[in-house]
């Protein structure tokens, strides 16, 4: 096929024609830069508007991945179908602010809506590549971009407000993206001023701090966040404790730090893999990096700002699934594999998920979430409505009722479907999931991105139901519908009329057939705001 080449401000790049399985073609174009190289001096620093290149940049390959944790590859690699790269060598590097733009070949003379994809992985470890946005674009007519930012302590550091390295580079990297969307995407065919962005898990927690920050603002005009949001336990950090963050990473490494800029600027010159093995040691001290409140980025916590009203009231859609900590994130918790057989009482109370609650505040959940007849799986199952309901379906819930009180145009949805892929050998070799896990977090991207549509391999050789693959046509119609118009029922028809957060509390149930429910979680986030409020550290 033709290879296209765009002419953008920076630029030539030549990207490649991709066919999706209905004939639609997608133009396709990776590992673009976006912001300088943040190596040497400009490590952990906001990035630097990239500058003009010469010549034509060759956008046909997948670029490098993020230098981050990989403690968690194995495991997700057994569970999540991802665009098989062909065994391509994964090359790390500091030098990684590139993002990928997927736009139809039949753009001429539009111009699309735009949806900015910003992944997850707990603000510690992911990569741009694990997302293919062909199909969501060429079956929806909308333009896909999918960035790099820097993750855990190369996106995070922070030496605290007013200092010399403020923290917040990961963010302020997506930021730098919606950025080089302004400037770039009409040459893709994309309208600057209808720009949606999207994220899963720590990216739906990015997307809500990206509507909180004040150095965001007019960047982008609508939200999707699924499985994440602001409020999720520690994923984000107050002045005091990143100075005890900071203290601790120049303790482990002898530096002095009489001299604070002195002792920076050895920090910079420290190698990347011996700052994440660093990282990875000073989990056992209860140390990872998340966001910070640092005066600019966040000049307040994410709570205060939610309360004062000050953010942009742009369309939103909110989601969570029904049983979120029922499957991958327990399986992540070690022994690999005891999730399924059964946990026990010890290995519950050392997860990674019950670090900032009293011993009070365990016996209070333990009431309320353990249940003796699950028999030798009720730790298990607790630890898994104990993590779903705290870290998920609450902040879902109080954001939704923060933005729509606000006066945002607030949307809402519940996944409950059960993939097949992870039920039964019939449907792909994916690693089986518990029987009573039904929609776990991640299934929904699935079925936004299209996979069961998907004209790459994936790295797992799995199949969709036809009922999977109509539920993620339906998905992704109102998704799109909302990227559009900012409402999911405008465009193109769906299934029934999703009706907003503010009418009764309502959500939509990602399911076959699709419905509707109201007043979900109410009274988990009454459970949580009232007897386990003064239980969380």
């Amino acid at each position: 096929m033709d290879c296209p080449v765009i002419s953008t401000k920076l630029g030539k790049v030549r990207g490649k024609v991709v066919e999706l399985l209905n004939g639609v073609k997608v133009d396709t174009f990776r590992s673009i830069p976006f912001a300088k190289p943040p190596t040497g001096s400009k490590r952990f620093m906001p990035p630097e508007p990239i500058e003009p290149w010469v010549g034509t940049l060759d956008g046909t390959k997948i670029g490098k991945e993020t230098v981050c944790l990989k403690a968690f590859d194995g495991p997700m690699k057994k569970i999540f179908p991802m665009p098989d790269d062909g065994g391509a060598p994964i090359v790390e590097d500091e030098d990684c602010l590139h993002l990928s733009v997927y736009t139809p070949a039949n753009r001429a003379g539009k111009k699309l809506a735009v949806m900015v994809w910003l992944y997850g992985g707990g603000f510690q470890t992911g990569s741009e590549k694990i997302y293919d946005g062909t199909v969501l674009a060429g079956m929806n007519d909308v333009i896909v971009v999918v960035p790099n930012y820097r993750v855990g302590i190369l996106g995070f550091f922070s030496l605290g407000p007013d200092s010399i390295c403020s923290g917040n580079a990961g963010l302020l990297d997506q930021q730098e993206a919606f950025r080089w969307v302004q400037n770039n995407i009409e040459e893709f065919g994309g309208d600057r001023n209808n720009v949606t962005i999207f994220g899963e898990s720590a990216g739906g927690s990015g997307v809500h701090l990206n509507i909180l920050s004040p150095t965001a603002k007019g960047l982008f005009h609508k939200g999707i966040s699924h499985s994440g949001q602001h409020a999720i336990i520690g994923h984000y950090h107050t002045p005091e404790f990143v100075k005890k963050a900071s203290s601790a990473v120049f303790k482990h490494l002898n530096i002095d730090t009489g001299n604070i800029q002195n002792a920076f600027a050895t920090l910079q010159k420290v190698p990347a893999e011996k700052l994440i093995e660093l990282s990875m040691a000073l989990v056992a001290e209860k140390i990872m990096f998340y966001p910070s409140v640092d005066g600019k980025v966040l000049p307040q916590s994410p709570g205060e700002i939610l309360k004062q009203k000050t953010f942009p009231k742009i369309p939103y859609i909110i989601g969570c699934n029904s049983t979120e900590g029922d499957g991958l994130l327990s399986m992540l918790t070690p022994p690999e594999g005891s999730f399924v057989k059964g946990f026990t009482e010890e290995q519950v109370k050392s997860s990674m998920m019950m670090l900032n609650m009293s011993d009070a505040g365990y016996e209070l959940v333990k009431k309320r979430y353990l249940r003796e007849e699950d028999g030798e799986t009720k730790f298990s199952r607790f630890l898994g409505r104990l993590s779903g309901n705290s870290m998920f379906v609450i902040p879902a819930v109080a954001s939704a009722i923060a933005h729509s009180d606000a006066g945002s145009e607030v949307y809402c949805y519940l996944g409950s479907f059960q993939l097949k892929m992870h039920h039964g050998d019939a449907f792909g070799d994916a690693l089986n999931k518990p029987d009573w896990c039904e929609c776990d977090h991640g299934d929904d991207i699935l079925m936004t991105f299209g996979s069961p549509f998907s004209p790459v391999k994936l790295t797992l050789n799995v199949k969709f139901t036809e009922e999977e693959k109509q539920l993620s046509k339906e998905f992704m119609t109102y998704l799109t519908n909302f990227a559009k118009t900012g409402n999911p029922n405008e465009g193109n028809k769906v299934a029934i009329q999703w009706p907003k957060y503010a009418d009764e509390k309502m959500h939509l149930v990602v399911n076959s057939p699709m419905s509707i429910t109201n007043h979900f979680g109410m009274e988990e986030m009454k459970f949580w705001t009232t007897q386990m409020a003064e239980h969380m550290e």
